[in-house]
């Protein structure tokens, strides 16, 4: 549904819904029932797969980790195991053989990267790192170094001092390290070493990146990493490290390899085959007879739209107001308060031809959005035509509503609106109507309403006009007046008066102008005032006024010494053909353009200011010239009359009466001769 539509408007009803429910659903629905039972089955054998991978990796990994322990146990029993370390440390202690065996190695950074040498209660008599020296008390620097101390006094009780233990520790700067103890004493024909004098030899390997990758090749598991956290937030496989303490000092975390995933993938592609094999014959029975009744379905929606909306701007069209109101009315007797104010846009022609059409409809568009804001969204604002709008609310308040937002529209469209790096100008004549409708008479407020626009277009546009029951008459006689003058066209009824023009010095006869008069209607005669304003409603005007041109250009040109004055409405200067059909009518007269003066009125101007000079300035340029016509009725100013540098301008008779007695009058007639330089008539 367009954007801009607003009301109680459902779509109707789709004519799939019955096949969808009764027949397209129930069969998709056990068809993928059946690919959610097979996919289930698959999912939960890959669950089994994957699982048993994981206690199988789980073990590899745990194995894997255990041998660079007892990798470091078999090392410190290795290197403990030796006479020259027996010597240097029991016998007579020499630091300098100590740190250039196990020092050199801990630097080295090989099997071990920490070699210290501990008494029995623990102090560090020698200690080397590939950090550094170290001191002071083994304990300080790994954990668990009491428990791991407490299992080596029990290996020795049962095996003797060959000896060893290796368990997992942290160091002092939060490493996790394989650590290894073992008593120092001789190959060979040493007696055993009492408990209190034995120098035990430490060893320790950082656990670090590297090493973790050596494993995985070794063992080909997964690569494991350390972390912190004792339970991971994430998919992978871990288990707890803990020191021999039993305190746990981090978490080996491995990506598992899930093979269960590449069997589901395989299987899932196997059974998606068949599947879709199903499914395909499965709607290609079902496609074959919706899609004929789809397109019939598109179709539908697009007629539904289309009549009740216009395409351009989204609003709702009449058609669309007109049942929106219908479903706001209970019961078949039923009545609601409607108001509505009919605005009809002047100018929107002139700006179409001047900019394209596409300038018109986004001007419009953009017009229809500054009005919703303006009214606050308040009424619904609906395009009756290519140049109308409407707006129309209901409820107690909607005739002073509907009259509120006139107001603002009139006030709204005084000044120029900018559309991109155009600023253009418009005017509109609207017509507000209310009434209490029912079902049947809901076109009632909409004739209302045409009737008060059409009666404030021919009383000068640019302003408000209320329904009242004498408008119904005045348009019914106005309707006929324009079937009688389309019969008066055709049956030559006009005829054309000449008032005579004289200059006021000399006495001469310096033209005439042509005056349009209907003498021979066959109901009677009817002056100018009635049959011209219903003639522009219409459209007839301009007709008539070409009519009166070509008659006038053949009665005056055989008199080469008059000039010729005719009056133009704003119809026909509206017109982008003027200029050529003044030509034609020029050419097949044989009539001077030098000779021919057009006499224009202020509401073109005012309306149109810029389309006005384009237009006037086109005729100009030919050599017609161009008069102002009443003077001094409207709006317009002297600045106007310098804008647009008319030849002559004709004085409203308001301003000429009592002249000579007058000074104001004759202040203001002296001030637009000097200041315009235009001869004044």
């Amino acid at each position: 549904m367009p954007p801009r539509a607003r009301g109680s408007f459902t779509l109707p009803s789709d004519p799939l819904q019955a096949f969808t429910w009764l027949v397209a659903f129930p069969t998709v629905a056990v068809y993928v029932v059946i690919c959610l039972l097979v996919l289930a089955t698959l999912h939960l054998m890959t669950g089994e797969i994957n699982r048993i991978d994981a206690d199988r990796g789980k073990k590899a990994i745990t194995a894997a980790f255990d041998s660079i322990s007892v990798q470091l146990g078999e090392q410190v029993a290795d290197e403990a195991t030796w006479n020259d370390a027996y010597l240097n440390t029991y016998v007579a202690f020499s630091p300098a053989w100590l740190d250039g065996t196990w020092g050199a190695a801990a630097r080295a950074d090989g099997p071990y990267d920490t070699a210290i040498v501990t008494d029995a209660a623990g102090r560090i008599v020698f200690g080397e790192s590939a950090r550094g020296p170290l001191t002071g008390d083994v304990a300080s620097l790994f954990s668990g170094v009491a428990a791991t101390a407490q299992a080596l006094d029990g290996a020795i009780a049962q095996i003797g001092d060959d000896a060893s233990v290796a368990r997992l520790a942290r160091s002092q700067d939060g490493a996790v390290v394989a650590l290894a103890a073992a008593v120092i004493h001789g190959a060979t024909g040493q007696v055993v070493v009492p408990a209190a004098d034995r120098r035990i030899l430490w060893v320790a390997k950082t656990i670090d990146e590297e090493k973790l990758d050596d494993i995985a090749r070794r063992f080909h598991v997964p690569v494991p990493r350390l972390v912190a956290e004792r339970r991971p937030a994430t998919d992978d496989d871990w288990i707890e490290i803990r020191d021999a303490a039993g305190r746990p000092i981090g978490t080996l975390v491995w990506r598992p390899l899930r093979p269960g995933d590449a069997a589901f993938i395989h299987a899932t592609s196997v059974a998606s085959i068949v599947l879709l094999i199903v499914g395909t014959l499965i709607f290609i029975v079902l496609t074959a007879f919706r899609r004929s009744v789809e397109r019939r379905a598109e179709s539908d929606e697009r007629d539904w739209i289309s009549a009740r909306f216009d395409p351009s701007t989204g609003l709702t069209n009449r058609f669309g107001l007109e049942e929106s109101i219908v479903k706001l009315i209970r019961g078949r007797d039923g009545q609601i308060k409607v108001a509505m104010a009919h605005i009809e846009l002047e100018g929107l022609k002139d700006i179409a031809g001047s900019y394209g059409q596409e300038t018109a409809e986004a001007l419009l568009e953009h017009l229809a959005h500054l009005i919703d804001v303006g009214i606050d969204k308040q009424a619904q604002i609906a395009r009756l035509g290519p140049d109308e709008f409407a707006l129309l609310r209901t409820g107690d308040e909607a005739s002073e509503l509907i009259r509120r937002f006139a107001r603002t529209v009139i006030e709204l469209l005084a000044e120029a609106i900018p559309l991109g790096d155009l600023r253009l100008k418009l005017g509109a004549s609207i017509g507000v109507a209310d009434a209490e409708v029912g079902r049947k008479s809901v076109a009632d407020i909409f004739k209302k309403a045409a009737a008060a626009v059409q009666r404030a277009r021919e009383t000068g546009g640019n302003h408000i006009v209320e329904h009242d029951p004498s408008l119904e008459a005045a348009r019914h006689r106005r309707l006929l007046i324009q079937a009688d003058i389309r019969r008066g066209l055709d049956a030559e009824e006009f005829d054309l008066e000449y008032q005579p023009i004289f200059d006021f010095g000399s006495q001469a006869m310096l033209g005439v102008e042509a005056l349009l008069r209907w003498p021979r209607r066959s109901s009677g005669p009817m002056s100018p005032g009635e049959f011209i304003p219903a003639a522009e409603a219409s459209g007839l005007i301009e007709e008539l006024g070409l009519y009166a041109l070509r008659r006038a250009c053949r009665d005056i040109a055989p008199y080469p010494e008059l000039k010729l004055s005719v009056n133009v409405s704003t119809v026909q200067l509206r017109s982008p053909t003027l200029s050529a059909k003044i030509d034609k009518i020029l050419a097949s007269t044989q009539f001077p353009a030098q000779r021919l003066q057009l006499e224009i009125t202020e509401s073109f101007l005012l309306a149109q200011p810029e389309r006005a000079k384009a237009a006037l300035e086109e005729l100009r340029g030919r050599g017609i010239e161009i008069a102002l016509d009443d003077f001094g009725t409207g709006f317009s100013s002297v600045g106007y009359l310098r804008q647009f540098k008319f030849d002559r301008v004709k004085l409203d008779r308001s301003l000429v009466d009592e002249i000579d007695l007058d000074p104001v009058k004759t202040a203001m007639v002296e001030s637009t001769m000097v200041s315009t330089g235009s001869e004044v008539i």
